[in-house]
């Protein structure tokens, strides 16, 4: 028994060397005017995400962590939504140049939505889950920051309130899929 209580130590201890602990996440903004010929006016919106993160570093190549996600969205006609998501993943860096490197982080989502209506009563809080890998870069200026860019999702998503479900499966990419990110490391 002594024998198995030092083995993990030694592993843990030799993980931990190695190990980094990290903080960091993305913000995010839109605005979006739409216009359509079949509607009488313009609907305009506005989204503002905030989703801070913590991870840890396991080795060159892979990274723990979990973010949270905290999403606000209005239209001028009064309408907003409030979503907040919980996502953890692991990084593998697949590849590194300098203080470049590319990466491919997978994990999945779960979170839940809910909306205000200026008229009438509040629809019904939506559920959403999602799993999926996201492919992307990361640059350290330092030993300890690092930026990070991401795009699109390889994956499956799903969107449900009440007895309405939507589901989406394959590669999005687009100018909402774009996300930034900023990490300081311990």
């Amino acid at each position: 028994m002594k024998k198995m209580i030092i083995a993990a130590l030694v592993a843990v201890s030799s993980l931990s060397a190695n190990a980094q602990v990290w903080v960091g996440g993305q913000l995010g903004f839109n605005y979006n005017t739409d216009e359509r010929s079949n509607y009488p006016a313009k609907i305009e919106t506005t989204t503002f995400s905030i989703a801070p993160e913590v991870g840890y570093t396991l080795d060159e190549n892979w990274d723990l962590a979990i973010a949270l996600e905290e999403g606000y969205r209005s239209v001028k006609d009064g309408n907003s939504s409030n979503t907040f998501k919980v996502t953890p993943y692991a990084r593998y860096t697949f590849f590194k140049t300098g203080q470049v490197g590319f990466f491919l982080d997978m994990g999945f989502n779960v979170g839940v939505t809910s909306y205000k209506a200026k008229v009438g009563p509040d629809p019904e809080n939506a559920t959403t889950w999602g799993i999926g890998v996201r492919p992307g870069v990361k640059f350290a200026a330092s030993d300890k920051v690092t930026f990070v860019a991401s795009v699109g999702l390889l994956g499956f998503q799903q969107w449900k309130q009440d007895k309405l479900k939507e589901s989406d499966l394959g590669f999005n990419v687009n100018g909402n899929a774009l996300q930034f990110g900023l990490y300081y490391s311990f």
